[in-house]
C-alpha cells in the first residue's frame, strides 16, 4: 500500500506546523516548505510518528524556485494525494494612503501571486494523476475585508476567487480545491498584538477566545481527505463566529 503525502507550504509558521502534525498524526508523509524560521521540530515529530518527512527553501515570489520545489517533492514522494497552500505574510497595520508601494508588492507577489503559482504547480501534477486536492488558507479578511489591512485583504479576497474558478476547472478531472479562512489565532503573525489588542479580538469572537493552529489544521485536514469527497469550491471559516452576521 502506498502511503498518501501531502505537501504543505510555510511549515514553519504556526498554521503549517500545525497541518504538519495533524496529517502525520493520520499517517501522511509530509514534504513543507520554508523561507525563514526551522522546521526541524518538525522533522523529530514526525519521525516520532513514524511517517517521511522532507523539507525545502521555497521563495513564493520566485517563479522557478516554485517550480524547483514541487517537482522535488513529486519526484521524492511516491503518491502526493494533498497541497495545502499556506505560507503567506501579514503586514503592519497602516491606513492604505500610506503604504508604501514595497509593502503592497510584497503583500501581493507572495500572498495573491505566491498562491496562485503554488496552485498552478499543484494543478499541473494533479491533471496528470487525475485526482488530488488542494487548500488553500485565506482569512476572514478576505471575505469581509479588514481596515488598515486593505492589501492583505485584497490578496485572500483574490485567493477566495482563485479557489472558486479553479474547483471549476478541475473537477472533470477529479481534483478538488477549496479554501480555509481563519479568524484570530495564536500564530506569528498575531504575536505583536498588545494585551489589549488581544482582548478585543476576543471580544470580537462570539466563542470568546483566541483561536489555535490546530483548529485550522482540523479543517484544513476534513478538506482534504475523503470525509469531504463531494466538496468543492467551498471556503471554510474558522473564526470562533466571528463571521457571523
Amino acid at each position: 500500500m502506498i502511503r498518501k503525502t501531502v505537501f504543505i507550504t510555510g511549515g514553519s509558521g504556526g498554521i503549517g506546523s500545525a497541518c504538519a502534525i495533524k496529517f502525520a498524526q493520520n499517517g501522511y508523509n509530509v514534504a513543507t516548505t520554508y523561507l525563514t524560521g526551522s522546521t526541524e521540530n518538525l522533522r523529530s515529530q514526525c519521525a516520532n510518528l513514524g511517517v517521511e518527512f522532507e523539507s525545502y527553501k521555497m521563495d513564493m515570489r520566485d517563479e522557478t524556485s516554485v517550480k524547483k520545489t514541487f517537482d522535488q517533492v513529486f519526484k521524492r514522494f511516491d503518491y502526493v494525494d494533498v497541497v495545502v497552500c499556506n505560507a503567506g505574510i501579514a503586514d503592519k497595520e497602516m491606513l492604505f494612503a500610506d503604504l508604501p508601494q514595497k509593502n503592497i508588492d510584497n503583500l501581493l507577489n507572495t500572498n495573491l501571486r505566491g498562491t496562485i503559482l503554488c496552485n498552478q504547480e499543484a494543478f499541473k501534477k494533479f491533471l496528470k494523476q487525475k485526482h488530488g486536492s488542494i487548500v488553500n488558507i485565506s482569512s476572514i479578511f478576505g471575505i469581509n475585508g479588514g481596515p488598515c489591512e486593505a492589501v492583505y485583504s485584497a490578496t485572500k479576497g483574490g485567493i477566495i476567487a482563485l479557489t472558486k474558478a479553479l474547483s471549476v476547472e478541475g473537477a472533470p478531472y477529479k481534483i478538488r480545491v477549496n479554501a480555509v479562512a481563519p479568524g484570530y489565532i495564536d500564530t506569528k503573525m498575531t504575536a505583536h498584538f498588545t494585551d489589549e489588542e488581544k482582548a478585543h479580538a476576543v471580544s470580537m469572537t462570539p466563542l470568546a477566545r483566541i483561536g489555535q493552529g490546530a483548529d485550522v489544521a482540523e479543517a484544513v485536514f476534513f478538506l482534504a481527505n475523503d470525509s469531504s469527497s463531494f466538496v468543492t469550491g467551498e471556503i471554510l471559516t474558522v473564526s470562533g463566529g466571528v463571521l457571523r452576521f
